[in-house]
């Protein structure tokens, strides 16, 4: 499709390439969607403690974010061979997608635990396919954008964890949280880095 700009008496010919703006309108619905999800979930658990009946959820919750956050960063290494990177594909599309999967499920049944269940496991069968299969191309894109989200927000939720424990002077929890969210931020901008690179 040719469009035609008329301006100061010059023409203009530009090509806009449907097949190149196409994915990329996707990537961006699915980088809204999956920041809407993952800052959702997050906000619900961050408070819990311990004490909590959820608890066991929040420590589910902030393993697949963690999981998916460090492969999607690791996978990004150039210097891993190819069964990792294998590995790190399948790690980190099938935790992002389980999140999704479980928001979504979750959100369409009026927060229905053992729907949102189903689609965790959908969601972690879907992704992980996606994520060892696809090295290149759009879902793999797709799947770093999700994964770098979800190590952001483990970075969030270990650095929210980091200022709790300045407050009951937990020197030790600050130094352990602290660094978590130091190389959970470095996980996060390897794995974007994908991102950026490949688009």
């Amino acid at each position: 499709m040719d469009v035609i700009i008329f301006s100061m008496g010059q023409k203009a010919n530009y090509s806009l390439r449907w097949p190149a703006v196409v994915p990329r309108v996707g990537l961006i619905a699915i980088a809204l969607f999956s920041f809407h999800a993952i800052s959702s979930l997050v906000f619900s658990v961050i408070d819990l403690a311990p004490s909590s009946p959820k608890w066991g959820l929040a420590l589910t919750l902030w393993g697949f974010l963690a999981v998916a956050g460090a492969a999607a960063g690791l996978g990004s290494l150039r210097s891993l061979g190819k069964n990792a990177q294998r590995l790190t594909g399948l790690a980190s599309g099938a935790a992002s997608v389980a999140i999704l999967g479980f928001y979504t499920l979750g959100q369409l049944t009026g927060q229905q635990a053992q729907w949102a269940i189903v689609g965790a496991v959908l969601g972690c069968l879907v992704g992980g396919g996606l994520g060892i299969t696809q090295r290149v191309g759009f879902w793999r894109v797709a799947i770093a954008i999700t994964s770098g989200l979800c190590a952001y927000g483990t970075a969030f939720g270990l650095g929210t964890w980091a200022l709790a424990a300045v407050t009951v002077q937990r020197w030790e929890l600050v130094l352990l949280m602290g660094l978590g969210t130091g190389l959970y931020l470095w996980l996060t901008r390897r794995a974007l880095g994908v991102v950026w690179e490949t688009i």
